[in-house]
C-alpha cells in the first residue's frame, strides 16, 4: 500500500473523499504541509510560552549625603555637645569622601565640602 493509497483511505474514512483528486497536485500538498507546519509551530509557541520575568531596574540615582549619614543614630548630649558635633562632622566628612571615591562628586566639590567642614570643625575644636 503506497502513501497515496493510505491518504486516500483516510480521506474516505473521514468523509473527505472530494479532496482525493487533488492528491496528485504537488502545489496543493506543499501548501497543505506548510499550513500544517505553521499550525503545529503556533501550537508549540502558545503551549510553551514562558512568562517574562520583570528584571528589577537598577537604581541609577546618585547617592546623596542625607542617605549616607543616618542622623537618627547621632546622639547629642548636653554635657558633651561639642564632641558630638565633631563626631557628626567627622561622619559627614567620611560620607563626602565616600561620594568622591565612588565618583559621584568632582574633586572641586570634594575639596570645597571638606574645607567647609574643616572650618566648621575649627570652631568646635581645640
Amino acid at each position: 500500500m503506497s502513501v497515496e493509497d493510505k491518504i486516500t483511505y483516510y480521506l474516505e474514512k473521514l468523509n473527505l473523499e472530494h479532496f482525493a483528486p487533488y492528491l496528485n497536485s504537488t502545489l496543493y500538498l506543499a501548501i497543505l504541509a506548510g499550513l500544517f507546519f505553521i499550525c503545529i509551530l503556533l501550537f508549540f509557541i502558545f503551549l510553551f510560552k514562558t512568562k517574562k520575568t520583570d528584571i528589577p531596574k537598577r537604581n541609577n540615582l546618585k547617592p546623596n549625603l542625607e542617605e549616607i549619614i543616618d542622623r537618627k543614630e547621632i546622639k547629642i548630649n548636653d554635657d558633651n555637645e561639642f564632641v558630638d558635633v565633631l563626631v557628626a562632622i567627622e561622619e559627614e566628612m567620611l560620607a563626602i569622601r565616600e561620594l568622591y571615591v565612588g565618583g559621584y562628586i568632582s574633586k572641586g566639590i570634594y575639596i570645597s565640602e571638606t574645607d567647609r567642614l574643616y572650618e566648621k570643625a575649627k570652631v568646635f575644636g581645640l
